[in-house]
């Protein structure tokens, strides 16, 4: 039994240093570390769909954007020019404290925009397997991967914060 070796007093020990470092949006603090997106959802309501359930014409459209703290791993820069220029390719790892998420009721997934480093990426998969001892219970992030995408393919609305 996993709990045995790590019990709750040191989870929640180890949750307040985090909310120390990462920080907690929701009580207002940005934490040491201070590194925070702004993330985008799908708004399924208003994207109008084709017969194939994609994107129509006017393509998808977003709600409005979520502030949140978390720890950012990103590659470095990679260029790539053809017969329509230059064409900018990054990804990056961003990785959710995953009790920060439930305390503002909100969980990213694939298909979902974050904003950071005056760039959009687009959420193309999520993992969710940082068990702490082992123990299922106790699921630490949610790191989501992130590829650069371009702005003008985008209809984002303007940022909430909580």
């Amino acid at each position: 039994m996993a709990s045995r070796y790590w019990p709750t007093r040191d989870t929640n020990l180890a949750k307040r240093f985090n909310d120390e470092l990462v920080g907690n949006l929701k009580d207002g603090k940005c934490g040491i570390i201070g590194q925070e997106v702004i993330l985008y959802r799908v708004s399924t309501y208003e994207t109008e769909t084709n017969m194939y359930g994609e994107a129509g014409g006017g393509g998808k459209v977003y709600e409005a954007g979520v502030k949140l703290s978390c720890i950012i791993e990103a590659e470095d820069f990679d260029f790539n020019m053809d017969e329509f220029g230059p064409d900018t390719r990054q990804e990056a790892v961003f990785n959710f404290q995953r009790d920060m998420l439930i305390d503002v009721n909100f969980r990213p997934d694939i298909g979902d925009i974050v904003s950071w480093n005056l760039g959009y990426f687009e959420i193309t998969k999520t993992n969710e397997n940082q068990l702490v001892a082992g123990d299922y219970n106790k699921n630490w992030t949610i790191s989501c991967t992130g590829t650069l995408t371009r702005i003008n393919s985008l209809n984002i609305e303007q940022t909430r914060a909580f």
